[in-house]
């Protein structure tokens, strides 16, 4: 693993209260509690805080070897809703790499496993 992966230091992520709960090489789980400033109009979890918590899963994920990778591109697919109080995980590894792109598949899940969105994003290898 890099000695410094920059996406520690992303100050949105702290903002929003996620924690880093794992990180290895080509794979990082993050952990999100749902607090009522996170909520939809419908009294959901927000679309936009599940995919961030799956990005920032992805950011670590990426930027956990020698070579930092920026995000190029993500698409996420919502199957479930979170709700109010729910503890939000998101799962982040690597499916393929060549020298200069790597495609990740992210899962995110409440605190009893069940899945709420499924996430895969690209980054470019610099």
């Amino acid at each position: 693993m890099a000695a410094e992966n920059p996406a520690l230091k992303d100050p949105f992520a702290r903002y929003l209260g996620i924690e880093v709960v794992s990180l290895k090489d080509d794979h990082a789980k993050v952990r999100l509690a749902v607090r009522p400033e996170f909520l939809n109009g419908a009294g959901l979890a927000h679309g936009g805080v599940i995919f961030s918590l799956a990005d920032y899963a992805f950011a670590l994920a990426a930027n956990s070897g020698e070579t930092p990778g920026l995000g190029i591109n993500a698409g996420i697919q919502f199957t479930k809703a979170g709700r109010p109080g729910d503890e939000l995980f998101a799962e982040a590894e690597l499916v393929s790499r060549s020298r200069k792109l790597g495609t990740y598949r992210i899962v995110v899940t409440d605190q009893e496993g069940a899945v709420l969105a499924s996430a895969q994003a690209m980054a470019y290898f610099k």
